[in-house]
């Protein structure tokens, strides 16, 4: 009897010491991937730029074609030498202007970085990015895995179990395997969405306009190299092609009026903290975001509304975590902030923020919804930051757009009462990553 007892308890000890060398190698692969290094290109903060106001401009294609912004398809068919343009996902439209460009100048060079689940799930067909190929365009299906994980719970499991064998680089395109669904739980994203190419004439022109979006921005001048700099790091990690070009030549800062630069990533909440921290009494601060969650980024606008600030905030109707952040607005913004829900036909994925600071205008406008997966060195994303005086064209344009959609915005006291516990479980899903925001 003693010696079934003793393999009994033999078996149960090695069962429990299984368990914790299993718990062990898992909150090492957790804490691991939430904190390694991050991969050459990402969170990036360029020099900043000087252009004069002819070089800059807002696009306001209200509501939304759903396809390529016009200026974005002229900057293509202009190219000479190279285009660098990071798309998810990618349309028709803009397969067929770069195929016919590569066709028209067999020498010009041009990098496609896309993110691979756009493929897998159906957002870009296949098809387009094997004619892209066929026609000798370089495509970098960007590594995700490579990014710091949002969902670490889940992703330590998943590199554990999964990620050794699930590659989407030996997968059959356009095909929702398990292994690609269980990936796409991971909630990596490449959102960059930006298009930079020599304009024929020995400028550069750069265009940041994101999927679906009714707004965006065209530059023209030396901020174009930071941005092409930044994306062929990311290309070169994200593929063994030996063809990608080399890194265009360093430009002067520029002369004119507005100061420019380009932000990526963990780099983004940062300078929208700087900007919002210059803002007192008698200023105004001005957002419209998709979804607002990121703590800092909350505690920045509440604390310029208790400087003097006057702040609108105008979200699209999500309710989570939106629903809740706009309550705690209200409440905490000693009534210096109003929150408005955005009317569908603005369209989608607005994601800009204005100071105006005196005759001063600075502005923040990108692809990055403001929350912690958005902002915290876990998605691939990209924003421009301008400064410029008030009176600018651009200035102008940006606050004229921003009157138009809030006059056009529901209030939100009636949709801005989430219960206590709504709210802890927004703070809960940002802490932890189990979210989909």
């Amino acid at each position: 009897m003693r010696s079934h007892g003793s393999a009994a308890d033999a078996i149960v000890l090695i069962a429990k010491f299984t368990v914790l060398a299993l718990s062990i190698v898992w909150l090492a692969v957790v804490f691991w991937n939430s904190a390694k290094p991050l991969p050459p290109g990402t969170h990036t903060v360029s020099q900043s730029a000087r252009l004069a106001e002819s070089e800059v401009d807002f696009l306001d294609d209200s509501p939304p074609r759903g396809g390529s912004p016009a200026a974005e398809l002229a900057a293509i068919d202009h190219a000479e030498q190279l285009i660098v343009l990071d798309r998810s996902p990618v349309s028709r439209e803009l397969a067929q202007h770069l195929l016919n460009r590569k066709r028209a100048r067999p020498n010009l060079k041009i990098v496609l970085l896309t993110d691979p689940g756009n493929e897998a799930f159906g957002g870009t067909p296949s098809q387009y990015l094997e004619s892209l190929e066929q026609a000798g365009i370089i495509l970098a299906r960007v590594r995700l895995d490579r990014l710091r994980d949002s969902n670490p719970l889940y992703s330590g499991i998943w590199r554990m179990l999964l990620g050794w064998w699930s590659d989407p680089f030996d997968e059959p395109v356009g095909r929702v395997t398990l292994r690609t669904w269980s990936r796409m739980r991971n909630l990596k994203a490449d959102q960059r969405q930006l298009v930079v190419a020599d304009d024929g004439a020995g400028g550069w022109t750069a265009a940041l306009a994101p999927h679906g979006s009714a707004i965006g921005l065209v530059l023209r001048g030396s901020l174009a190299r930071a941005m092409i700099v930044s994306e062929l790091q990311i290309a070169a990690w994200s593929t063994d092609d030996d063809r990608l070009p080399a890194r265009p030549p360093m430009q002067g800062r520029g002369v004119g009026s507005i100061d420019v630069r380009f932000l990526t990533e963990g780099a983004i909440p940062a300078a929208l903290r700087d900007g919002m921290a210059a803002a007192g009494g008698g200023d105004a601060i001005d957002f419209a975001v998709d979804d607002l969650g990121e703590r800092r980024v909350i505690e920045a606008v509440l604390a310029a509304a208790a400087r003097g600030s006057h702040v609108r905030v105008l979200l699209a109707r999500n309710g989570m975590p939106n629903l809740s952040v706009a309550g705690e607005l209200l409440r905490e913004g000693a009534g210096r902030v109003e929150v408005r829900w955005r009317a569908a036909e603005a369209g989608a994925h607005l994601n800009f923020l204005i100071v105006l600071h005196g005759g001063d205008f600075w502005l923040n406008l990108g692809s990055a919804n403001f929350t912690r997966r958005n902002l915290d060195d876990l998605d691939l994303e990209a924003a421009v930051e301008l400064r410029m005086p008030a009176r600018a064209a651009t200035a102008r344009a940006v606050a004229d757009y921003f009157a138009k959609i809030w006059a056009g915005a529901a209030v939100a006291a009636d949709r801005a009462d989430a219960s206590a516990a709504d709210y802890w479980r927004y703070r809960f899903a940002e802490a932890t990553g189990l979210s989909s925001f």
